[in-house]
């Protein structure tokens, strides 16, 4: 490889927003504790779930020299710390610092 081609981003799959329906009420495919709140590579996963995703494909990503998107989805919020986040299927935010993040 060489360094120009290293410089290369990397494309991820975009990841299609949940059916408002499942937002809430349906059960996370990977851990089937919470409930789905954002798309996961496999389905609708909850929130923390989707934070575990997205820093497995930074380590990839990293070791491959990649170049990948920013992660701010996870519980408690990466920002301020609070614990009071939620996401509506394709969105991610925290009522205490009030970011808002797309993931979808």
């Amino acid at each position: 490889m060489t360094a120009g081609e290293r410089d290369v981003p990397v494309k991820r799959a975009q990841r299609t927003p949940l059916a408002p329906e499942l937002v809430g009420t349906a059960m996370c495919v990977v851990c089937h504790e919470r409930t789905m709140k954002l798309p996961g590579h496999n389905g609708g996963v909850c929130i923390e779930c989707y934070a575990r995703e997205a820093n497995a494909d930074v380590r990839i990503a990293r070791a491959s020299h990649s170049w990948v998107p920013a992660n701010f989805v996870g519980c408690p919020c990466l920002a301020c710390g609070s614990e009071d986040v939620d996401a509506n299927g394709y969105l991610f935010w925290c009522a205490n610092c009030r970011m808002v993040a797309r993931v979808a």
